[in-house]
């Protein structure tokens, strides 16, 4: 496949500094609790569930400033976004921005980018006023969507196309779309923004692409009904979470081969690790809990009960001044 010029300019940009990650000295879980309408804060520190925070109805999909600040849960039934202070560790205002805004991810300018389930585009969103600056057509029910470390890459999952879009964040344009298996939902971008990960639910299996390329690396079988997934902060690991099967697969990145399979709570979805490559976090849907994982095994070390319906969450890193850099889920099952 020939890349065009303006995406290998992009690709060379996210190269030159994704691995420009800040040092942080702690982390805090923001989790969704769709069915609680609420958004549980953890503290990695103690793993305790710190605060509680009432958002609108049935949340599904949250992201981060890349500054930590700021948090943007999306409500498909409502039309809305609300705001949440982070510092606060409450909701500020809603931005109505109509459709079913579902997935969400922040750009390298925090703009942010809102996958609209039902009519297929992803809309480029101030986060200060709620104005759409731009319409962007992609594939059938657009679910997760993530960026590269800078923010200069955007990827969008489109599940009922079988394929991803992938987004210049600066033009707001579609650089490519790239086939991959059935019913893509859940994506994530490797710390050095050489590969996407794509999890494949109806298909359970993982996709692998190069953004270098823009062509298939692998592919890895995992359990049934992937609906997450995250990398540690060195890259070494790849952990999928498998619905159905209740379990988190653990993927050696480097050969793509399936190291480990763990059994955590039911119906496990958002995944998230943190920034110190200690921990990683997965919300159970049907136990309304959260499991802790060691990082590199897999193996759970603790659960920690949040609210019902706990789908989504973003880990947010921070410094002693309470500024950060965010990892986050794909947004919950549609």
């Amino acid at each position: 496949m020939r890349i065009p010029m303006i995406l290998r300019l992009l690709l060379a940009a996210v190269a030159s500094v994704a691995l420009a990650w800040p040092a942080l000295a702690g982390s805090l879980v923001f989790v969704v609790n769709q069915d609680d309408a609420t958004v549980s804060v953890i503290d990695t520190a103690t793993d305790t569930v710190a605060a509680t925070i009432s958002v609108g109805f049935a949340p599904a999909g949250i992201a981060a400033s890349r500054d930590g600040t700021t948090l943007f849960v999306t409500h498909p039934e409502r039309g809305l976004i609300s705001v949440i202070d982070a510092r606060a560790r409450k909701v500020t205002r809603s931005l109505h921005v109509g459709g079913t805004p579902f997935g969400i991810a922040v750009g390298q300018a925090d703009n942010l980018f809102v996958g609209d389930w039902n009519n297929s585009v992803v809309s480029v969103i101030d986060p200060l006023s709620g104005a759409r600056l731009r319409k962007i057509a992609v594939g059938q029910s657009p679910a997760g969507i993530v960026t590269s470390p800078t923010g200069t890459l955007v990827v969008v999952a489109n599940r009922e196309s079988n394929s991803v879009s992938v987004l210049n964040a600066t033009t707001f344009s579609v650089a490519a779309t790239l086939p991959v298996g059935e019913a893509p939902f859940a994506l994530a971008i490797s710390p050095d923004a050489t590969r996407i990960y794509v999890a494949n639910v109806r298909s359970s299996n993982l996709s692998v692409l190069s953004t270098e390329t823009l062509q298939p690396v692998g592919e890895v079988e995992v359990g049934a009904m992937p609906y997450g997934v995250t990398t540690t902060m060195d890259g070494a690991n790849v952990l999928v979470a498998n619905q159905s099967a209740g379990m988190v697969s653990v993927i050696d990145a480097r050969d793509l081969k399936v190291i480990g399979k763990h059994k955590v709570g039911r119906f496990p979805e958002g995944l998230g690790a943190t920034e110190d490559g200690t921990k990683a976090y997965v919300a159970n849907w049907f136990s309304g809990d959260v499991s802790v994982l060691d990082a590199k095994t897999g193996e759970e070390l603790k659960r920690i009960k949040t609210g019902g319906g706990a789908r989504a969450l973003v880990v947010v890193g921070w410094d002693e001044a309470q500024h950060a850099g965010a990892r986050t889920s794909a947004a919950s099952r549609h």
